[in-house]
C-alpha cells in the first residue's frame, strides 16, 4: 500500500545522534462544511461490520496490508465523502485488482460542534462487480492511500476471473452444459504465484492458489430461440456457474465470461485441501444441478446423458425435401439440428419451455424453412406432417414447434434417445386444411438423413 512515509527528523548533536519519527498530523475532516464528530470511532465501527463480511466470504482479503476503513476526500481540503471505504479486498468473480466496500454514513445530528454520523451496513458489491472510491483515501491518524493498490496476497475466498493470456497450464478435463451455457475444464494448476496485469499474486498464510482454465460458450447469445417473448410461465432463467471449494461456494458471474472463448479462474483453497467441483445450475422449470470434480472431470451430480454431448453437430445439415403445396412446387430445408434437455416452443401466441421426459432422452430441435411455397399461415397444421424417424424405424414423438406465420413451422421439437446419432426427416403427403387456402393437396417424396454427430 502506498502510504505517506514517516518523515525522519535527524538530530545532529556532538558525539551522537538519534532519529525520531515525526508524528503524522490528524487531518481535519468535514462533511457539508461541518467537522465530523468522532471520525476514529466511525472507522472502528465500520471495521467491526466489515469483519462479518470477510468471515462469510462475501469479499476476500487482497493486498499486502490489513483491511481498514478510510474516508475519501471530496475536495483538496477537508471535505470527505458520505461513505467510508473499506479495503483492500477482492470481490469474488472480479479481476485480480483492488476492490473496496462502501459503508454509508447516516447523519443523525448537525450543530455547532459538527455533524454526528452513524455507520450503516456495508454495501457489499454483488459477485463480479467492483466498487472503488474516486478521491484520495485518508485515515484519522494522517495516513493516506490511493484506491488502486495492485495485488499482493490473496486471502480465503479469493476468486478472480481473468482473460486467458495463452500461458501453459497442465491439462484437465470436464464438461458441463445446459441449453444456454457450455463450459469445459481444459487446464488446472497449483502455482506458488500467478502474474497478473496488477502484479504478482501470492497466497497468504493458510491458503494456497489454484488456477482453472475454462472454455466457455454462452449458447443463449447464439441461440435466438431463448431471446423470444412473451413467455408462458417461467422465462428462461440464466444458468448459474459456480465453483465449490472446501467451505465455500463461489458463483462465477456469467457477464464476466466471454461469449465464446477461454478464461482463467484464479482462486484460493485452504492448506488442508479438500474436494473441488465445478457446478452448473439450470434455473427455472424443472431445475437441474450438475457437478464435475476438478481436475478429474468425474461427474458427481446431474447425470443427463444428452448433456454429455455437444449441443449441435459439427456441420449444420443442408438437407432439402421436395414439397408441392397446391400448384406450387418448392422444398423444405432442414437448416440446423440442436440436441438438448430443454427447448422453447410456441404456446398460445407465447413461448414456453419443454423438457425431455427422462435422463436417457433428449429433445431434438430441427430448424426448417420452406422455399418456393405459398406465403400463407399453416404451421399449426403442417407441423404434424413433418415426420422424424429413428434408426429403429419408429417415429419420434412431436413435443412442440415454433411458428413464424408461414406454411411450415420455423422449427419442430421431437423427443429422441439421448444417444441417437442420426434421424430421417420426411413430409407426409395428403390433403391439408390451411387457414387461407382451405383444403389443399400436399405432396412430398423421399426422406433425408440428418446426422447428429459432432
Amino acid at each position: 500500500m502506498r502510504r505517506v512515509g514517516l518523515a525522519l527528523a535527524v538530530l545532529l548533536a556532538a558525539g551522537c545522534g538519534t532519529a525520531a519519527p515525526e508524528q503524522l498530523t490528524a487531518p481535519g475532516l468535514t462533511m457539508g462544511g461541518r467537522p465530523v464528530v468522532d471520525p476514529q470511532g466511525l472507522q472502528m465501527a465500520a471495521e467491526a461490520q466489515l469483519s462479518y463480511t470477510l468471515s462469510f466470504g462475501y469479499v476476500a482479503r487482497a493486498g499486502s496490508e490489513a483491511v481498514n476503513c478510510w474516508f475519501a476526500r471530496a475536495d483538496a481540503k477537508t471535505e470527505v465523502d458520505h461513505r467510508l471505504w473499506c479495503g483492500p479486498v477482492q470481490v469474488p468473480g472480479t479481476a485480480a485488482a483492488t476492490d473496496w466496500v462502501p459503508v454509508p454514513l447516516k447523519e443523525v445530528e448537525r450543530g455547532d460542534a459538527g455533524v454526528r454520523l452513524e455507520v450503516q451496513p456495508p454495501q457489499v458489491p454483488a459477485p463480479g462487480n467492483r466498487s472503488t472510491p474516486l478521491g484520495e483515501l485518508v485515515r484519522t491518524d494522517g495516513r493516506v492511500a490511493e484506491a488502486d493498490q495492485g495485488v499482493g496476497e490473496a486471502g480465503p475466498d479469493f476468486l478472480a476471473v481473468l482473460p486467458d493470456d495463452g500461458r501453459t497450464v497442465p491439462e484437465a478435463t470436464g464438461l458441463l452444459r445446459d441449453d444456454q451455457l457450455l463450459t469445459r475444464v481444459t487446464g488446472y494448476a497449483t502455482p506458488e504465484s500467478w502474474s497478473t496485469p496488477k502484479g504478482e499474486l501470492r497466497a497468504e498464510h493458510g491458503v494456497r492458489l489454484r488456477v482453472l482454465r475454462l472454455a466457455v460458450e454462452r449458447l443463449t447469445d447464439t441461440d435466438s430461440a431463448f431471446q423470444q417473448g412473451p413467455w408462458l410461465g417461467w422465462d428462461p432463467q440464466r444458468p448459474e456457474l459456480s465453483l465449490q471449494v472446501p467451505g465455500r461456494r463461489h458463483r462465477l458471474p456469467v457477464d464476466r465470461l466471454p461469449e465464446s472463448g477461454h478464461v482463467f479462474v484464479v482462486y484460493t483453497v485452504p492448506d488442508a485441501g479438500g474436494p473441488e467441483e465445478l457446478v452448473l445450475d439450470t434455473v427455472g422449470p424443472k431445475s437441474l444441478e450438475q457437478r464435475v470434480e476438478v481436475p478429474s472431470g468425474r461427474r458427481t451430480a446431474g447425470d443427463w446423458a444428452v448433456l454429455h454431448r455437444e449441443p449441435t453437430p459439427a456441420e449444420p445439415p443442408t438437407a432439402k425435401l421436395p414439397v408441392k403445396l397446391g400448384d406450387q412446387a418448392g422444398s423444405l430445408e432442414v437448416q440446423r439440428a440442436r440436441l438438448g434437455r430443454q427447448r422453447p416452443v410456441s404456446a398460445d401466441d407465447r413461448y414456453t419451455l419443454v423438457t425431455a421426459s427422462a435422463p436417457d432422452k433428449a429433445l431434438l430441435e430441427l430448424r426448417v424453412q420452406g422455399a418456393g411455397l405459398p406465403q400463407v399461415p399453416g404451421a399449426t397444421v403442417t407441423k404434424d406432417l413433418i415426420a422424424v424417424t429413428l434408426p429403429d424405424k419408429s417415429r419420434a414423438p412431436l413435443v412442440g414447434a415454433r411458428y413464424g406465420g408461414e406454411a411450415f413451422p420455423v422449427a419442430v421439437v421431437v423427443e429422441v434417445p439421448a444417444d441417437a446419432r442420426s434421424v430421417e426427416v420426411s413430409v407426409t403427403s395428403g390433403e391439408v386444411a390451411l387457414p387461407v387456402l382451405g383444403a389443399t393437396a400436399l405432396e412430398s417424396t423421399g426422406a433425408v438423413t440428418v446426422s447428429l454427430e459432432r
